[in-house]
Order: C-alpha cells, then sequence, then structure tokens
C-alpha cells in the first residue's frame, strides 16, 4: 500500500473519531422529556370553611369569608348540591362541582392568593379554573388572573360556560431567560363583573423550557449522528 493511501485513510480515522466525540458530547445535551410540576395552592377546592344554612336557605356563606384567601366582603363560598336539597328552587347546576363539594362566589368582588412559588426563567405556567355559571342567575363576566409580584402577567375571561354548568378556563405564561419579574412571588386572582359567578378547583403547573442552545446542541446533535453513519457506512464499503 502507498504512503499516500495510508496517510488518507489515517486522516479519515482521525475524522472519523473526532465525528464520533462531538456526537456524543452533543448528544448528552439532547433535552429529555419534562414533566410539569404542581404548584401547591391553599384551599384549591373551597372547601373551606363550610358553608352553614343560611337565612335564605341555602348553605353558603359570604363577607370574604374564604380559608387561604384574600377576599372582597361580596364574596364567600357555597355548597350547591346541599342547598338544592334544602330549598325549593330548581337545581343551581345541572352536573357535580369539578372539585369536592363548594365553590367560591363572587357578587362582583375579588378573590386573591398570593403563593410561596416565585416566578421562575424559562418555564411554562398554565393557571386552570372552573368558572361556573348557575342556572337561572344570567353571567356577566369574570376575570381570570396570573400575577408575578404586583404584575398581572397573563389572563383569560373569553370562555362563558352554559347555565347549569362549570367549563374549565385556561391562563397561560411563559418566561424567558431574562423576564424581569424573575423571582417575584406568583399570585392567582379571580373576579367577577356582576352576581352569582362561582369558581373551582383552581391549579398552577410549571413546565421547564430547554434554552435555546440546548434545542441548538440537540439539532447539531442529530446532524453530527447522521453525517456519523454514513461516514463509517462509506468507510467499511470503501474496505
Amino acid at each position: 500500500m502507498k504512503l499516500t493511501q495510508l496517510m488518507k485513510l489515517s486522516n479519515n480515522g482521525l475524522n472519523t473519531l473526532k465525528i464520533a466525540l462531538i456526537s456524543s458530547c452533543l448528544i448528552a445535551a439532547i433535552p429529555t422529556q419534562v414533566k410539569a410540576a404542581s404548584i401547591n395552592i391553599l384551599n384549591h377546592s373551597f372547601e373551606g370553611p363550610e358553608a352553614p344554612l343560611s337565612r335564605f336557605g341555602e348553605f353558603a356563606i359570604g363577607g370574604g369569608n374564604i380559608n387561604h384567601w384574600i377576599a372582597s366582603s361580596t364574596t364567600g363560598v357555597f355548597n350547591p348540591s346541599k342547598s338544592d336539597a334544602n330549598t325549593t328552587f330548581d337545581a343551581y347546576y345541572n352536573e357535580p362541582v369539578p372539585d369536592g363539594v363548594q365553590v367560591a362566589w363572587s357578587n362582583g368582588g375579588n378573590i386573591f392568593q398570593q403563593l410561596s412559588a416565585t416566578l421562575q426563567s424559562n418555564t411554562e405556567y398554565t393557571l386552570g379554573v372552573y368558572v361556573g355559571q348557575r342556572n337561572r342567575s344570567g353571567f356577566v363576566g369574570y376575570n381570570i388572573e396570573l400575577l408575578a409580584g404586583n404584575t398581572v402577567i397573563a389572563s383569560n375571561n373569553s370562555i362563558t360556560p352554559a347555565p347549569g354548568t362549570f367549563s374549565l378556563v385556561n391562563v397561560h405564561y411563559t418566561s424567558s431567560n431574562n423576564d424581569r419579574l424573575i423571582g417575584q412571588s406568583l399570585g392567582i386572582r379571580l373576579s367577577s363583573f356582576g352576581i352569582q359567578t362561582n369558581f373551582d378547583n383552581v391549579t398552577l403547573e410549571a413546565t421547564a423550557v430547554p434554552e435555546p442552545l440546548t434545542i441548538l446542541g440537540a439539532v447539531t446533535a442529530i446532524g453530527f449522528g447522521t453525517m456519523f453513519k454514513r461516514k463509517v457506512a462509506k468507510d467499511k464499503h470503501k474496505k
């Protein structure tokens, strides 16, 4: 075998080794599947306090009396099914409440909770709240807001539940690497524009979002991996 052929084979081997090393390093940067983490919300389905029998025949309490929430005087908690059994009216709802037995009600007031969790960088947040429209009460609107500190970072009021039902309303926000509100306490605010809006089963999930460089590394690794496979197949064919 000629010297030039030996040198060419040697160089090919070195190049193949380099590609293999680079590919192995970049493949390590490929992001794995990330699961959403639930953020703790106290009294998330408004089961406390237990609603007593009111003078109107309902099992409800007002005056902003909602455990772990800061609420206006025109809000409280309500047990629809227990109230149905104690009154002569038609059912307040045509279906069970989404979680537990009680819901929050608002007659134009606000219901707010500041969470122990803070806004993190490169994270997608999904706030979910069930909004209910009672039978016979009409519906004038509401707002669901996600806050970081005193700043509203996302809101939604676009879904109107049918009378006697609840609908899930989601609020989405994705923070960046240089979000100016990173480290601020997250907060949830529920409000209505008029009477008899109900809320239930408040949840908040956080999912880490891969940084652009990590994604680039994954794409590059796939490219190098493909090239490496072709190189090996080509060398084998030459031999």
